[in-house]
């Protein structure tokens, strides 16, 4: 049974708040759509998410479901999971692109199970809330729901591996840097 101030979704977890959509705090929950072809991973994740105050408003199983849902129910941030169906490759980041595009405001995190850094590098290069997050590098419930948040409200974060690789794939194009120490002209 619920306390007071809070009710059941309908997945049976209780949400700290008497309103639906409403957060803990009175103030209206942040609308989140989520996109996984792991039905398991996107039932946990929209679970973790409501349980902390934010509205999941829906969820879809690859990029042609996720692209009906945003542009229906405008969420304020897309979660992504950049393989999904049909092909496994970067539907999730195609469909992101296209979200970008027509709705500028929806803040978008990219989950990923693997370092794409061309693919990366053109969804951060569109601009603030946006977030590109490995996901065997989240390890911190809490971390992971601040990171979320700072996200939507216009942050862009960038799981490190990531940055990491970044570097090495600009020194490998960089006709005038050494391979070895990263320093111009250095050649041994």
């Amino acid at each position: 049974m619920p306390q007071v101030g809070a009710w059941v979704d309908n997945r049976g977890v209780t949400i700290s708040s008497a309103v639906p959509g409403v957060a803990a705090g009175g103030e209206r929950a942040l609308r989140v759509v989520l996109a996984d072809d792991d039905v398991l991973l996107r039932e946990g994740l929209a679970s973790l998410l409501e349980r902390s105050g934010f509205e999941v408003v829906g969820q879809a199983g690859n990029g042609v479901e996720l692209l009906a849902l945003v542009r229906s129910a405008r969420p304020e941030l897309a979660v992504i999971d950049i393989r999904m169906p049909p092909g496994h490759a970067t539907e999730g980041l195609q469909a992101a692109r296209v979200i970008r595009a027509e709705l500028p405001g929806t803040a978008i995190i990219v989950l990923s199970a693997h370092v794409e850094v061309d693919e990366a590098m053109e969804l951060l290069a569109g601009g603030e809330r946006t977030g590109y997050l490995l996901k065997s590098r989240i390890t911190d419930v809490a971390e992971f729901i601040e990171t979320v948040g700072r996200i939507a409200a216009g942050a862009s974060v960038v799981d490190p591996s990531l940055v990491s690789e970044l570097i090495r794939a600009r020194r490998r194009r960089d006709p005038l840097m050494c391979c070895h120490c990263g320093n111009v002209r250095c050649w041994p």
